[in-house]
């Protein structure tokens, strides 16, 4: 069995002596101390950084790295970067960053915990950390969130009529993911800092998991259709909650604009 603390000191150990690495740091839960901190099936987030024109090559060392630490079941280059699984299938994600992506990649806010294990940047590392935002603009991404779910809702419902059923699918899909972040913005803003919807099942009111449900259906042409209408009256109704609390503001012309067209459409 991988044991995560055994695993990341082993890496830091390795890349200490690693003259091509410049910093290593651990994120995501492994990280963490308090909220969303790692629990069993919790995968390990790392990055190790280095010079841009190092890059490839220290990339092409790693298969061999993570042999030292347990049996292997395969390694590959995912989008996010090296990625490797064990055999207990323990996930590890260790992108290869390159010098000049540090301050694009340390970009979100201090909420999101980064360990830093090595720093060899002289201080570079340490003033992007520390330039990072305390906080989001809560009302603009609220605003936003609420435009582009009217933009959305229009692909979805014209994708219905083509019956373009899978695509379809996917906009809901969109549509849960942007509604949980309008619940969180709701129960408790500072969940959003965290940029994650990792277990909802701990921050959303059953009542939203309820509602989450009814705009996530199986691949039934009928109840697709059901949640297209649903889906609308649950924005709508969070939308108004949440100016209600906190007095952002959105464009409520859209709703009232858009809404009927999309429910003649639905009726035909």
């Amino acid at each position: 069995m991988i044991n995560p603390k055994a695993l990341i000191e082993g890496l830091t150990e390795e890349f200490s002596q690693n003259p091509l690495v410049l910093a290593f740091t651990l994120v995501g839960s492994q990280a963490r101390e308090d909220s969303y901190k790692a629990a069993k099936y919790s995968d390990m987030e790392a990055y190790v950084i280095t010079k841009d024109e190092d890059a490839e090559k220290l990339e092409k060392e790693l298969p061999d790295l993570v042999k030292k630490f347990g049996k292997v079941l395969f390694s590959f280059k995912h989008q996010i970067g090296f990625v490797t699984v064990y055999d207990d299938l323990f996930r590890l994600e260790l992108p290869v960053i390159k010098l000049s992506q540090l301050k694009s990649l340390f970009s979100r806010p201090e909420a999101q915990v980064v360990s830093v294990l090595i720093d060899r940047i002289e201080g570079e590392l340490e003033k992007v950390l520390h330039s990072r935002p305390e906080t989001i603009d809560y009302a603009q991404a609220f605003a936003d969130k609420i435009t582009n779910f009217w933009y959305w809702q229009i692909l979805g419902v014209q994708y219905f009529k083509k019956g373009e059923i899978y695509n379809t699918r996917g906009i809901l899909n969109i549509h849960a993911s942007a509604l949980i972040k309008l619940f969180e913005l709701l129960n408790n803003p500072l969940i959003l800092l965290l940029e994650t919807n990792k277990r909802i099942e701990q921050s959303l009111t059953k009542e939203q998991l309820k509602l989450l449900k009814e705009v996530t259906p199986a691949y039934n042409s009928g109840q697709i259709k059901k949640s297209l209408e649903k889906v609308m009256d649950i924005f709508s109704e969070t939308a108004k909650a949440i100016k209600e609390k906190y007095g952002y503001s959105y464009d409520e012309n859209l709703e009232s604009t858009v809404r009927p067209k999309l429910l003649d459409l639905l009726s035909v």
